[in-house]
């Protein structure tokens, strides 16, 4: 008895997703963030934690996880949001990277986190994100292809990113959005360096 299409697809999506997990590297600008982020919260959660696409990512066509079809390269990383015992410590990491971002650092594509998406749309600003996944268990941070070769330290404890003193999720401003892309998370990561460091799927 045959497959019937829609498994079809489906085990087609998870062949191509094995398949370019053997061409795919992270950009250096999400390497960089990345052990940034590790160093300054050595004991954070990575469940939700993911840098190449899954099988869905794959299925949907469009995600930043995806490798570059000619360079392999990936353009997206994701942050489990369990960073300490304090809830707000996201929301002040996430501000911190927004700020960068809108003063001029251009590997940043556009960031994404608890129903929120930040780009250059509206000069960074908060605005409502309508994809399906509203991104709570952990944020979204997509690069240009100038963050492909430029891992440079990013500048997040510049004098205008101290911590803010209230709740983080009272910061910034909402504003109406029509996007419709979604985002879903990938894969966590250990810290070790066996085979497992490559990626797993979240639903």
């Amino acid at each position: 008895m045959g497959l019937c299409r829609a498994t079809s697809r489906r085990l087609y999506s998870r062949q191509i997703a094995q398949s370019i997990k053997i061409m795919a590297k992270l950009c250096a600008a999400g390497i960089q963030l990345r052990e940034q982020i590790d160093d300054d919260y050595p004991d954070r959660d990575r469940k939700s934690d993911g840098w190449i696409a899954d099988s869905r990512h794959i299925a949907k066509g469009t995600s930043d996880h995806i490798p570059d079809s000619k360079s392999g390269i990936v353009r997206a990383i994701d942050i489990d949001s369990d960073l300490s015992a304090h809830k707000e410590e996201a929301y002040a990491l996430v501000e911190k990277i927004r700020k960068l971002a809108k003063k001029g650092d251009k590997r940043i594509a556009y960031i994404i986190f608890d129903g929120k998406i930040m780009s250059p749309i509206l000069g960074w600003k908060r605005r409502k994100y309508n994809g399906s996944n509203p991104h709570r268990s952990h944020f979204h941070i997509s690069f240009t292809t100038l963050g492909d070769k430029d891992g440079s330290y990013f500048n997040l404890e510049g004098e205008a990113n101290e911590r803010p003193k209230e709740d983080g999720r009272e910061l910034g401003k909402d504003i109406p959005s029509n996007s419709t892309s979604d985002l879903s998370s990938s894969r966590p990561r250990c810290r070790c360096n066996c085979q497992c460091r490559s990626s797993v799927s979240l639903a």
